[in-house]
């Protein structure tokens, strides 16, 4: 078995708890033991045991005096750009930092002047708000659009945004937290509008090694090298961010020099000892690596799949790249959707707010998938208490809600005569309402006619169709049947959704015929008691 696969089982628990872990300890000291944390950027895996036995074997040493990177440090780096990336770079344009976004800091302070303009791509890490503005700079948003499902850049916006007081552009490839994973034309776009108006571009790639297939990463090296920054790092990929330790890659000569008289300035010239081992034999683990990512992989597709299947409401990005998910909470209508699961589900997911927008999360599915399933089953659970069918005879005031549904999807939506839709037979009728999140989405109707249950007025919200809410309402209304008086069920279904009463377990019955100039079909079902 090759050395780097020896810990290769990520279903393992690891406790975490007790060790002065950011991602845990901090949260259950805030928040209890009972919160499971799947927030921040780390993992929940053991790093690979060539990397652990490095560090071991050094410690074992005993003497920890200052350290230099050595060539074989520099040739790690070369060889992993070859071999993962295809890239070729050069020792010399390798610089060094004590993580990623201190690096990020650094470059705004020598490359800007206070009051200069930095543009960053939200929604997006936040840190990128917090060095541009804690450094003394403008900053300025050019907001991702989601078009087509697709997060994509704004070029129309950046040309308009970029002035002559704007000297930079800071990027995240593969994009923290929407998980694209820019393509070569994507970024030879904004390359082109970069030399245009002669900016910096810095490019966060520490994600860079996880991509999943179709998809290919390409770094900006790939792209130019005139005015190009590139940051990386082992720590997300092998689990070592606590190793800080990071560099850059700077093939412009005169910005290379620029970065490393400022670093000299700072006596930020050595490297702590640890991490330079790490990385020596972390770039020695792609077998590692192609595990890693086939687990991840798996988590993300069951991540996805469950959130569409059992939270519609609530529309995750797959992310091509990172294994980080956004999940778009702003059907919820909440205030503060990372509050809610927090307070409801106790899964502690990363606030939106902090990326540039306060209606969605990002959910961090690096860990066992036993926890992975543990902490969407909670939000799963929180998100169904606010689910409930209410059921009612009249007077009653809640059936102007059942009116305003159903005349928005019957007399306005189908253009039915509002004489036809109000037949007069409401009273004789038992009415049902879906609520979810505190707004009523959908209402129905049952009238026993003597040997049979007739089912009327199914309507669900245009916006709030093909999320469950159909099958939601029609479970209530034959469970509310079942335990008072079971009989046969009929319903005169609009012939547009045959298909969803068959899956059900309708049947048609007779031929097709028109109500209200519409084409409708007899369906019925006899209920399994």
């Amino acid at each position: 078995m090759p050395e780097t696969a020896k810990n290769n089982n990520f279903d393992t628990i690891i406790d975490r708890k007790k060790t002065d872990s950011f991602k845990w300890d901090m949260i259950i000291k805030l928040y209890g033991e009972d919160v499971l944390p799947m927030w921040v950027a780390d993992m929940d895996f053991k790093s690979p045991e060539r990397v652990i036995n490095a560090i071991i074997k050094r410690a074992e040493h005993g003497v920890f005096g200052y350290t230099f990177r050595s060539d074989d440090y520099y040739n790690a780096i070369v060889e992993w750009y070859k071999k993962s990336y295809k890239i070729e770079i050069q020792r010399e344009w390798i610089v060094n930092g004590p993580g990623v976004v201190p690096m990020i800091a650094f470059l705004i302070n020598i490359f800007t002047l206070p009051g200069d303009k930095v543009i960053i791509q939200p929604p997006v890490y936040p840190p990128f708000f917090r060095v541009v503005v804690n450094n003394g700079k403008q900053l300025i948003e050019n907001r991702l659009i989601l078009k087509d499902g697709k997060w994509v850049m704004d070029y129309e916006n950046l040309e308009k945004s970029i002035d002559s007081r704007t000297k930079m552009i800071v990027i995240s490839n593969p994009h923290n937290p929407v998980g694209r994973v820019w393509t070569f034309e994507e970024l030879e776009k904004l390359y082109d509008i970069a030399k245009k108006y002669d900016l910096i571009i810095v490019s966060d790639e520490i994600h860079a090694d996880i991509v999943y297939e179709p998809n290919e990463f390409t770094s900006f090296l790939k792209v130019g090298t005139e005015n190009i920054i590139v940051l990386n790092s082992p720590g997300k990929t092998f689990n070592i961010a606590g190793l800080t330790n990071s560099y850059g890659i700077i093939p412009d000569k005169a910005l290379r020099q620029a970065y490393k008289n400022y670093i000299e300035s700072l006596e930020l010239l050595t490297g702590n000892v640890l991490s330079i081992e790490a990385l020596k034999a972390a770039y020695k683990c792609d077998e590692w690596v192609t595990s890693l990512k086939n687990y991840l992989k798996g988590n993300r597709d069951f991540a996805y799949k469950f959130i569409k299947e059992h939270m519609p409401l609530i529309n995750p990005t797959l992310p091509e790249g990172t294994y980080l998910m956004w999940l778009d909470c702003s059907k919820l209508e909440l205030e503060n959707p990372q509050k809610f699961f927090l307070e409801n589900a106790r899964v502690y997911l990363n606030n939106g707010a902090e990326f540039g927008d306060s209606q969605s999360v990002r959910l961090n599915f690096a860990c066992p998938k036993v926890l992975l399933e543990e902490g969407l089953t909670r939000m799963k659970n929180a998100y169904n208490k606010l689910l409930t069918v209410e059921h009612f005879t009249l007077p009653d005031k809640r059936f102007e809600e059942c009116k305003k549904i159903r005349r928005e999807v019957f007399i306005i939506g189908q253009g039915i005569d509002e004489k036809i839709e109000l037949d007069g037979r409401d009273e004789q009728a038992i009415h049902f309402l879906v609520r979810h999140f505190g707004k009523y989405i959908a209402t129905a109707r049952i009238r026993d006619i003597g040997d049979y249950w007739k089912v009327e007025r199914v309507a669900v919200l245009k916006e709030f169709r093909g999320l469950g809410y159909g099958k939601k309402i029609m479970e209530a209304i034959e469970d509310y049947i079942k335990k008072t008086n079971p009989k046969p069920i009929t319903l005169n279904a609009q012939l547009e959704v045959k298909e969803f009463y068959e899956k059900l377990g309708y049947k048609p019955v007779g031929h097709v015929f028109h109500e209200a100039g519409i084409p409708h079909i007899k369906m019925e079902k006899v209920l399994e008691i």
